[in-house]
C-alpha cells in the first residue's frame, strides 16, 4: 500500500452577477420587498412584488416609470422601470418591478398619472 499524499482540487467559489449584487444591495439598504428572488435577464433584473402596497414601495423608494398591461380575463400587470441610485462608477443597473393586479384593486392614486397603457 502506497503512502502518497492525495491530491487535493480547489473548489472555485461561485460568481455573482455584478448587475443583481448591485440590486440586492439596494434591496437589503432600502428593505425593499420581493416575492421571488431577482431574475437577471439582457434588459434589467425583473423583480415580482406580491401587491399593490410592495410595489407602491418601490416606486417611492427609487421613482421610475409606470405601465400597464391590458387587461386579461380580469387582471393585468404592472411594471415599474426603474434603476439602481449611481454606483462609484457612475452606473447603474436596471431593474424591472412587476406586479399583477386585478381589475379595480386598490392602487395608489400616484401610480395612475403615471401609468402608460
Amino acid at each position: 500500500m502506497s503512502t502518497q499524499p492525495i491530491p487535493l482540487r480547489i473548489a472555485k467559489a461561485p460568481t455573482i452577477d455584478p448587475h443583481l449584487a448591485a440590486v440586492n444591495a439596494v434591496i437589503d439598504y432600502l428593505n425593499l420587498p420581493t416575492a421571488r428572488p431577482p431574475l437577471v435577464r439582457e434588459d434589467g433584473v425583473h423583480i415580482v412584488v406580491a401587491g399593490s402596497e410592495q410595489f407602491a414601495e418601490w416606486t417611492f423608494a427609487l421613482g421610475g416609470d409606470v405601465s400597464r398591461a391590458p387587461a386579461l380575463d380580469g387582471a393585468s400587470l404592472w411594471t415599474l422601470r426603474t434603476e439602481t441610485p449611481q454606483r462609484d462608477d457612475s452606473s447603474t443597473v436596471r431593474i424591472r418591478v412587476h406586479v399583477a393586479l386585478v381589475h379595480d384593486e386598490f392602487v395608489p392614486e400616484a401610480f395612475h398619472g403615471a401609468v402608460s397603457a
